[in-house]
């Protein structure tokens, strides 16, 4: 069973995007990283959090399910357990990570850092997946940061002191409503961050901005 600090823990990585958009790849998403039944289509469709986290708890049960199959081989800790869980929901699976399960433990651990590309290029985002996950899997605890997800979801339109301070951390104006700037801004640091571009200010783009200070 999918322990809650596996599922905090992918949450985190992930966070919760209310829209479906498309990932660095060009691949529809939404809610907290579910892909499964999204097309293109349904870009910009809204994602209620029941709904999000519905679709976590589906996703968890199969890719739960692809770690499970190599525990004959390895008997997983439960810290080995989340690692690979969290590994094999952003992924697929962990068969090429395990090789098959050819690979001892110390080989698993070091290939992970190697999986943090995507559409061929480095993002910041998943190389600091991959090193905590790695953490993890050697048996050191995750913290996760919850300081960041009792900030709202920030997007054009949006008004008050959540995107006063959000204009802060841009170092823009704190006129306190998201407007075309803002969402400029927004874009530019998500891209510099190696973070979703799509001007919606969720919890990752939240830890990425305070851990800055900009």
């Amino acid at each position: 069973m999918v322990t809650q600090e596996c599922i905090n823990m992918i949450k985190q990585f992930e966070g919760y995007r209310p829209v479906v958009y498309l990932d660095p790849v060009g691949v529809p998403t939404g809610g907290y990283g579910h892909v499964a039944g999204l097309t293109s289509s349904m870009i910009g469709m809204p994602i209620t959090m029941a709904q999000a986290e519905q679709w976590l708890k589906e996703d968890l049960v199969k890719f739960e399910k692809r770690v499970d199959k190599y525990n004959p081989i390895y008997h997983w800790t439960s810290n080995e357990k989340i690692s690979l869980i969290s590994f094999a929901y952003n992924i697929g699976s962990i068969d090429g990570l395990t090789a098959k399960g050819t690979r001892s433990k110390k080989e698993i651990a070091d290939a992970m850092l190697n999986y943090n590309k995507a559409g061929g290029r480095v993002l910041n985002g998943l190389t600091r997946r991959r090193e905590a996950e790695r953490e993890l899997f050697l048996g050191k605890a995750y913290k996760s940061t919850p300081a960041t997800s009792i900030r709202p979801v920030l997007r054009r339109g949006a008004q008050g002191k959540a995107v006063g301070e959000l204009q802060s951390l841009l170092g823009l104006k704190q006129d306190c409503i998201f407007g075309c700037l803002t969402e400029t801004a927004v874009r530019l640091f998500q891209k510099e961050h190696g973070l979703v571009e799509d001007g919606c200010v969720g919890s990752q783009t939240w830890r990425e901005l305070l851990k800055n200070g900009k």
